[in-house]
This record gives structure tokens, sequence and C-alpha cells, in this order.
């Protein structure tokens, strides 16, 4: 049965979009016709995408691309060369937007503050100039490990201007993912925070940080951004300065010239075997990738403040600064606890803030909904646009958010894709009809579709997504592995990007996505993934939030076995019966979970994905991998006191 969209445009959102400025640019009719145009010409549609941009290249390219029968080895934009730091921030000021604001921002203890574009900057040269005075210089590497703070904005902008390569680190992370991280790309400096303000606590770091330079050969220089407050202990770090006393009095930075293909990042993600994976991410795709991202997937742009709910060290987080100030847009950041001092922080936030996109996660959006009405703003006052990404969404969050918050009114712009392509593949748009859970299609210029198990195109039922084309947000590689990224993504369907996740389109074109394929179970013949199970087991009242996954059967080839967290109301003794009749009644006998477990908590990584393969490895007795982005470890311990 087709799904009744929650969410159609208006005539006033139609006229305001900026994919329609966009269509109307190439003379297309719809996304769609879009979306096919851009399949046929690749070339020709990320060519429009830069101009329609604006970009300022210091060096025009020769082409839009080069090597597209190759796909892992295609070139993007050769012969230019572009910084995005100036198309960011300095190409405003230069075009007259100088005293408008750029960028936003709020602590944990209150403390607020902006910066107009002439401000930042200015701010942005400074902290360059004083990185340059410290010898760190073109192709260097930075790590960067702070809160969602103006620093972290400024850091990235200003390792980008000096053409030095940001190695993105969560803020939470301990010695050893730091260590790893840092000591695989060669890091010769790093950006920290002494600390930071959680939930009304200290989180002291000097103690960790100290450790993590004497693991760290290659570091020869630590920035310390002074968070901690007067509470302030621990060692003094090799090399250390102070973020205040950078580049005082210092003149503006030029911006190094970068050829598109320079790095601009280091983005690890980390899988359940091995080390995590260093995807390289340049200068020019990012801009090009993560802009039209923001202007087309966000809609904003010149007037708006977008704002994602994230940490610097998750891919979300420079697409929402970096990708909303290449759009023309404001930004804004929050860093402290999103439900402290109550749970109506972040809407307390956007409003102060002047949000009008504000990014959340699936996850966020079933913390704050535990506050209650009493929590939730009588009206989004600056909010036209909510965005999500990170993990599937389940029916109650995506009405919760929706209709008690949005008031039905404020659409939310579901965003699948991730950093591997500097941003979405499937997406909703604020032209197009908005589906619960869904997205109305694939993002213009990246040719997904869902594969049956032969590679061929599949409609109906559930799949792998895959990419037919390259497009320019893909990685440069993985750092210091050369052929690891193609074999990670191109050769199980030889030019075909295998990208990991299970999708579905229903018979109207709405696309869902139903997991990791490699969480995929398979139950006496019968694929699936384990969104079907847990949007079932969601239904239920006492159900705070789930995960599915299979085990080995003799039989069946896998059986279905489910954690559940209850909600602070449910009858925990019951709970377990009644999600296994709920599962059998809605999908039928053969898909009944095998067991039923109640846990205080599910592993999740700090950007609240729950980690799957890793409950199935410990719930297995195996072993769970690199825990290194598990946010709550103790959760593993509740898992293996089930099995």
């Amino acid at each position: 049965m087709a799904a009744t969209p929650v969410w159609v445009p208006d005539e006033k959102t139609v006229a305001r979009s900026r994919l329609g400025d966009f269509l109307a640019a190439t003379g297309c009719a719809d996304p769609r016709d879009l979306d096919r145009r851009a399949r046929e010409d690749p070339g020709w549609f990320w060519g429009e995408a830069a101009r329609w941009l604006g970009l300022d290249w210091q060096r025009e390219p020769h082409a839009v691309v080069e090597g597209l029968d190759e796909p892992h080895h295609t070139r993007w934009f050769p012969g230019g060369e572009l910084n995005i730091a100036d198309n960011a921030v300095d190409r405003w000021v230069r075009r007259g937007r100088g005293a408008e604001p750029a960028l936003r921002w709020e602590t944990e203890d209150g403390e607020r503050g902006h910066l107009t574009f002439a401000g930042l900057a200015a701010e942005v040269d400074r902290v360059a100039a004083g990185l340059r005075e410290h010898g760190i210089g073109f192709g260097d590497r930075v790590g960067i490990q702070l809160p969602m703070v103006r620093e972290a904005v400024v850091s990235a902008l200003a390792c980008a201007k000096l053409g030095a390569v940001a190695v993105l680190l969560f803020s939470g992370f301990g010695e050893a993912a730091v260590a790893q991280r840092l000591g695989d790309s060669g890091a010769v400096a790093l950006v920290c925070a002494d600390g930071f303000p959680r939930r009304g606590r200290s989180v002291q770091l000097r103690g960790m940080l100290a450790k993590v330079a004497e693991r760290t050969p290659s570091l020869r220089t630590c920035v310390v951004v002074g968070l901690a407050g007067a509470d302030v202990a621990g060692p003094r770090l090799p090399g250390e300065v102070s973020w205040d006393a950078l580049g005082t009095g210092a003149e503006p930075v030029p911006a190094a010239r970068c050829p598109a293909t320079h790095p601009l990042m280091i983005a690890y993600t980390s899988g359940t075997t091995g080390a995590p994976k260093g995807i390289t991410l340049g200068h020019a795709g990012f801009a090009v990738k993560a802009g039209t991202d923001a202007a087309w997937c966000f809609d904003v742009g010149e007037g708006d403040v977008s704002a994602w709910i994230t940490d610097p060290g998750w891919i979300m987080s420079p697409i929402t600064v970096l990708g909303g100030l290449v759009a023309g847009s404001a930004v804004a950041v929050y860093g402290g606890g999103v439900d402290y001092p109550d749970h109506g922080r972040v809407w307390r936030f956007a409003e102060s803030a002047g949000v009008t996109m504000l990014g959340v996660s699936p996850t966020l959006v079933r913390t704050l909904a535990r506050g209650g009405d009493d929590a939730v703003p009588d009206e989004p006052a600056t909010i036209r646009v909510f965005a999500s990404s990170g993990e599937p969404w389940t029916p109650d969050a995506f009405s919760w958010l929706f209709d008690r918050v949005g008031r039905g009114r404020v659409p939310i712009i579901n965003y699948s894709g991730g950093t591997e392509v500097s941003g979405a593949i499937l997406s909703n748009t604020t032209l197009q009809p908005i589906v619960s859970c869904g997205f109305a299609g694939p993002v213009p210029g990246m040719a997904a579709e869902v594969a049956a198990p032969d590679g061929t195109p599949l409609t109906g039922s559930v799949g792998e997504l895959v990419l037919r084309r390259p497009s320019p947000g893909m990685p440069l590689g993985f750092w210091g592995e050369p052929g690891r990224y193609e074999r990670t993504y191109w050769q199980h369907w030889p030019g075909t990007w295998l990208h990991g996740d299970f999708a579905e389109i229903d018979t109207d074109g709405v696309w869902f996505i139903r997991g990791r394929s490699d969480d995929t179970m398979n139950v006496a013949g019968k694929r699936l993934g384990p969104a079907e199970i847990e949007q079932v087991v969601g239904e239920h009242p006492g159900v705070s939030e789930s995960a599915a996954f299979g085990t080995p059967d003799p039989v069946k080839g896998e059986r279905v076995v489910v954690l559940v967290v209850p909600s602070a109301r449910a009858d925990v003794e019951r709970l377990t019966d009644e999600v296994t009749a709920l599962v059998r009644e809605r999908l039928g006998a053969a898909l009944r979970p095998h067991a039923v477990h109640a846990v205080p908590s599910l592993p999740r990584t700090r950007s609240g994905k729950i980690l799957r393969r890793v409950i199935r490895a410990v719930y297995l007795g195996d072993s769970p991998g690199d825990l290194s982005s598990l946010d709550n470890p103790e959760s593993i311990d509740a898992v293996r006191g089930v099995r």
C-alpha cells in the first residue's frame, strides 16, 4: 500500500527553493529530470553545479572530469586550484557581506557570541598565522579534538586556509583512539581542549593528552584551548601554546593555492575488524558536494543560520559548517549536553541563535522526547527546516518531531550518505512531498540504484544501495593505504560503488534505508534488514529503542534476536513476550524473534549510531573489533550478561 505524504510544499516554499533555482538555471522540469540528465552526463551536471555555487577558483580547471570510465581513478576539476576556506569566508567579504553574521555559538554554561564574516575572516587569519609561526604549513596533518565550540570552526578553516590537512577526532575519544589516528596520519600538531564542562561537571583531558603525545612521535605542537576553567589540572603538553596567544597582531594570511585534489581532511571510519580507515577528502570535491547539499537538500543560503547538534569528529559537522558557509548561510554551534539542565536546551539554543535549519539524529529526538510536552516550544520560532542523518527513523520519533515540535508545518529532510561521499546519496528536499521515515529519492548527481544479488536494478524489494557513477565528493583514497579504497567500494561489481546500506524503493518511488547491508539477516531464505524488525518493535509503548540482529540457526540459517531498552513505564516482565507476539502478528511466524532481551542501553557511537555488528559479536562471544568510537562502554557488559 502506498504511503501518504505527511508534508507537501506550498507555493511560498517552492518559490524560495534553492534547488528550484538550479532547476530553472539548467532548464530541468523537476528533480527527477535533473537526476536523469546528471546520470547521462556527469561532466555537464557537476560543471553546472560548481558554476551555480559561484565558487572563486584560484585557477580554473581545464575540464570538469577525466577518467569516468575508471571510477576509482576519476579526476574531478583537473588543473583547477581552489581553497575551501577562501570560498567559505573570504569570498563573502569580497562580495560585500563582511558585516553580516557568519558564526554564532553557545556553550553549556550559557556563553553566547557571534562573529561577522569579516570578524570570522580575521580570527581565521590570526589562528592560521599562529600555526604557520609554529612551522605548520601546506600538507601537514593537524588533529582537531574539540567539542562543538567556535574554536572548532575556526581551527578547521585555519587549517584549510594554510593547506594543512585536518584530522577529525571525536571530542570524547580516549587515549588509544586519538593516538592511533594521529600516528596513522603522521600529525605534527594537535588543536585540543584542556577539558570542557559536560552536564555540570568538568571533564579533564590533560592527563590523557600527555599520554597521547608520548605515543605520537610526529607530534611537535599542541595548541590548547582553555575550556576547563579554573579547575584545570594535569601536565603541560609537548610544544604547548595557548589558543589565545596564537598569531596576535598577525597580518592577513593568503589562502594557499590548493589543487582540486589537495587533501582537506582525513575522517576515520571504524569497522568491526581491522584498523579504522582514513577516508581522505579534497578541497574542490568537498566544496562542490557539501555546498550543493546544503543549498539543495537543506535549502539554506544568504539570510539563513544552519546548525547541527553533533560533534566536530562526525562528518555532519564539516558538511553543515563548511557546506553551509560555501552555500552562503551563517552557521551556529552548541557545545554542551543536549538535555542539560533540561530537555528544552536544544530548542532554546535554536531560538536564541536564530537557527533556520536544525540538524538532529533520531536518537537525539528520542532523548528530547523523554522531556515531555513541557520541554517543547509552543512554536519553532525561526526553524523552517529540520534535517536528520545517522540512522533510520522509527515512526514514533519521526512523528514526534514533525507533529509535536514542527506542528506539521516544518519539513524533515531525511538525509543519508556518509563520510565516503562528502554528503548525501538519498535525501528529501523542500520541493517534493515527504513520507514518514522515507526519502524523496537520490540526490541529483549521485546515480543511486537499489541492486539485486546479481547487481541488476531492483524495485519493490530490499537490495544493496549502489552508485552507478562517481561523484566529486568521493574519497581521494584511504590515507596511507593504496588500493584499499578500490577494494572496499568498487570491486564487488566492477564499475559500481557498493555503499553497504540496505535500501528499498516502493511502488510510488519513495526510498527507504533498511539498515546496513552487512547487518542483513537471512531467515529461511528471506533477506531482511534490522530496521524492518525494529520499526515494528518500536511501536510497542514499552520500548524506548531496540536492536535486531541475526544469529546462526541450524535449520533456518539465521534466527532473529532483539535487544530492547524498556521505557520508564514498561512492565519488563511482560515486555519480552509482548514484543515477540507483536513481531509475529506484523511480520509472520517465520520472522518472530527467537529471543528478546531487555537491557539498560545499547552500544552506540558518539554520533548516535547503534553498533549492531558489535552487539552481535559480543552476544555470540566473538571479538567485537575496534571499539574506539563507542560512546557507552558499559553497554557491552549488559549485552554479555544476556547471551
